[in-house]
């Protein structure tokens, strides 16, 4: 019996302005797909034949166009074409792909698939915690698991529970169930970590009930708030042996994600910008970070404002501060040829600056994908990238040849701080600007949404 293997991602903002070109996605097909996912083992072990087609997955970025989108698609659904009778089909996808003209571009596919497998043919999928699930989403997809880590650390083990799940069923003859119930609510994602209670102990009812023979996946489904759509909420998610049993556990996981909606809270400050540069400056800790969360590339901002900035070259701070991965391609370009301690002008900031470091940025598989240029304005270094990239962990800082140890403040552009810089920092601080992954949803003028939703409503629920 052979099983069908891919994986298509893209985590969509529908506030942002770039939208990913083909080679936006980093890319892989055939056998080398599986340099990026761990089911193949789990297949042929159980004596299933395994048939490779893609790995197409570009970092978070505005809505998917429609003929990117169709370009990889289309090769997946060759892949099915040529092998109608398969058995089983496994895909890695992120749950949040908006498709200029289309919408969910997982549930597209789905449906896409369905027209040329067989009634019989099982699919399994995985998907990342921020999943916006579409109702229709259960009708095509027979297996859904999703990541119990914010941020996410299982994505192997997720693969892994999908698969499992996917031979058991094949092996035995079993249809399974899956049941989604909306959950109307829509937080701040940089509010929401399983590390924490109250999703702490939800997620720990959700790998127990796993544990059920009759129970394949339990999942909650936070939502992903920068994407207006009609799917756009939490849910919750059960794959079992029987509708009844799916049904049940779904509905009782969210009544009790339901009341837990006002629990959730940021865990650390979190300030307008000119509050957290105003707490840097006056703090006693040895470094200080900031996050610039209306501007988070790593949800799918461009990295290209420069407010906070501004307001450190105002203030004149005694403290050696940095301002990481700001996107200005021109002011790389510019100024690539100056040498270090070169004077130049930044007519956009009105001042001059000095050349301190050229450097180079990484992708989010730590590739090479461009320069960086290091501009220093007395104690303010501003690290520059040709091109989008998210400065989560020291090397980042190693690769653009600035020494994150030599800083006092240091501002990226991030939400929550990734565990990678955690070590480094003495202090946190959020600054909740505007942006395209600003966190203040009554910011965000979301139109689609369903209403009513919490919490820009007040209201009861009962699944």
């Amino acid at each position: 019996m052979k099983i069908i293997v891919a994986s298509f991602q893209c985590e969509s903002n529908s506030k942002a302005k770039l939208h990913p070109q083909k080679h936006d996605f980093e890319y892989f097909k055939g056998e080398d797909i599986f340099k990026k996912l761990v089911v193949k083992e789990i297949f042929v072990e159980n004596g299933f034949e395994v048939v490779p087609s893609i790995y197409a997955v570009a970092l978070p970025s505005a809505t998917v166009e429609r003929d990117t989108y169709e370009y990889y698609k289309e090769q997946i659904m060759d892949t099915l074409r040529a092998n109608p009778d398969a058995a089983g089909v496994y895909i890695f996808f992120h749950g949040s792909m908006e498709v200029e003209e289309i919408g969910s571009g997982e549930l597209y596919l789905l449906k896409e698939i369905r027209k040329v497998v067989s009634k019989d043919c099982l699919i399994s999928i995985s998907l990342d915690a921020h999943a916006n699930i579409t109702d229709e989403l259960c009708d095509y997809a027979d297996i859904i698991s999703g990541f119990k880590t914010v941020p996410h650390i299982d994505q192997k083990e997720c693969q892994q529970r999908s698969a499992n799940a996917l031979v058991y069923c094949l092996k035995n003859g079993v249809k399974p169930y899956a049941y989604m119930q909306r959950v109307p609510f829509l937080l701040k994602n940089d509010t929401l970590q399983t590390a924490y209670e109250p999703l702490k102990g939800l997620i720990e009812e959700t790998v127990a009930l796993e544990k059920a023979p009759d129970v394949f996946t339990a999942n909650l489904f936070l939502g992903h708030c920068w994407i207006d759509a009609p799917n756009t909420s939490a849910s919750t998610v059960v794959c079992a042996t029987s509708k009844p049993r799916a049904e049940s556990i779904a509905k009782d996981l969210a009544n009790k994600l339901w009341a837990t909606r006002r629990d959730y809270k940021f865990l650390c400050e979190a300030e307008l910008p000119e509050e957290c540069v105003k707490r840097a400056i006056e703090g006693k800790e040895k470094r200080i970070f900031i996050t610039d969360s209306g501007d988070n590339t790593t949800a799918g901002a461009e990295g290209d404002t420069t407010g906070i900035l501004r307001l450190f070259l105002k203030e004149k701070t005694r403290k050696k501060t940095c301002v990481a991965g700001i996107t200005d391609f021109d002011i790389v370009n510019d100024f690539w040829n100056k040498k270090e301690g070169e004077e130049v002008f930044l007519q956009q900031f009105d001042c001059v600056g000095k050349i301190k470091a050229h450097g180079e940025i990484l992708g989010w598989t730590k590739e090479i994908i461009g320069r960086s240029l290091t501009i220093a304005f007395d104690n303010v270094d501003a690290v520059f990238t040709e091109y989008r990239s998210a400065f989560i962990e020291k090397g980042n800082f190693d690769k653009a040849n600035v020494d994150l140890l030599g800083y006092e403040i240091v501002v990226v552009k991030l939400g929550y701080l990734f565990t990678e810089l955690k070590p480094y920092a003495d202090r946190e601080l959020f600054a909740l600007s505007d942006g395209a992954s600003c966190v203040e949803l009554a910011r965000l003028n979301l139109k689609k949404i369903v209403r009513p939703m919490f919490p820009l409503d007040e209201f009861d629920f009962k699944a």
